[in-house]
């Protein structure tokens, strides 16, 4: 009864051992421990000796699980950031696909701005053309605008400057009504007024109409610029003719753009 007494007491006196030196010492350690106890040749010792090496083992895996764990907690939490990102930005493309009127409206504004310079608009104008929603562009407008696009329209700034260069040959081709006595006098006037002899000859009907496409152009009101120099005499017209072409050519694509953009602020359009 004392033996066994004796060999349960030393049995816990072991264990309690290797508990506390799993925190200080390897199992080489707490083996040391045991054997100075006097238990280092009874087989239970062995046996508890291979059990702490299994829970170390046990123990050291386990951390690894939970290092493991952490890491991929880590790159669940990433890779949610970019599916909530990616799922944000479908609802923003989807939310566009159900608004296909304004998608509309902003290619045409677009288009709108690029009319203004010199360079050709083919892109955004099939950019248009692609996004329009059933009867939003007329076929006459795009007839005109797909006519144009390729080689785009002078600027009012190159028009100006291209009448300017006219001007001096228009003048000189524009009608008098005088007999030729009377041309004689005017260009002996002109040569005298010239040096500062005698004062300028005043300017004819024809030459004051020239003058005032000129002034319409500096103006910006090309509209009215052009009407003016249809009106002139039918001798000029022939100098004329590839000017108002390329004045007519802008004024009808500018017109385009703009009858499109009403037709889609009318009603109907933004009822659909």
């Amino acid at each position: 009864m004392a033996f066994a007494t004796l060999g349960a007491v030393g049995a816990a006196t072991l264990l309690t051992m290797a508990i506390a030196g799993m925190a200080r010492s390897p199992t080489s350690a707490v083996a040391a421990d045991a054997a100075q106890t006097g238990f280092g040749s009874a087989p239970a010792m062995h046996a508890l000796v291979a059990r702490l090496e299994g829970l170390e083992a046990r123990l050291a895996a386990l951390d690894a699980a939970v290092q493991n764990v952490g890491l991929r907690s880590t790159a669940a939490e990433a890779a949610s950031g970019r599916i909530a990102a990616m799922a944000e930005r479908v609802e923003r493309l989807a939310a566009a696909q159900e608004r296909p009127t304004e998608r509309f409206m902003a290619a045409a504004l677009l288009l709108q701005a690029s009319i203004t310079t010199p360079r050709p608009w083919l892109r955004e104008y099939q950019a248009m053309v692609d996004l329009a929603p059933p009867g939003a562009l007329s076929q006459p407008a795009a007839e005109v605008l797909l006519s144009h696009a390729a080689r785009g329209v002078p600027s009012e700034a190159e028009l100006r400057e291209r009448f300017a260069v006219l001007m001096p040959q228009l003048i000189a081709r524009a009608p008098r009504g005088e007999t030729a006595l009377g041309s004689t006098v005017a260009a002996v006037r002109g040569g005298l007024a010239s040096v500062g002899l005698t004062a300028p000859p005043a300017p004819t009907d024809q030459e004051q109409a020239i003058a005032g496409v000129a002034q319409q152009l500096r103006r910006g009101n090309l509209a009215a610029a052009v009407s003016d120099a249809a009106s002139l005499d039918a001798g000029m017209q022939p100098l004329l003719s590839g000017w108002l072409a390329q004045a007519r050519a802008r004024l009808a694509v500018e017109q385009a753009v703009q009858e499109t953009l009403l037709r889609l602020l009318s009603p109907a359009a933004r009822s659909s």
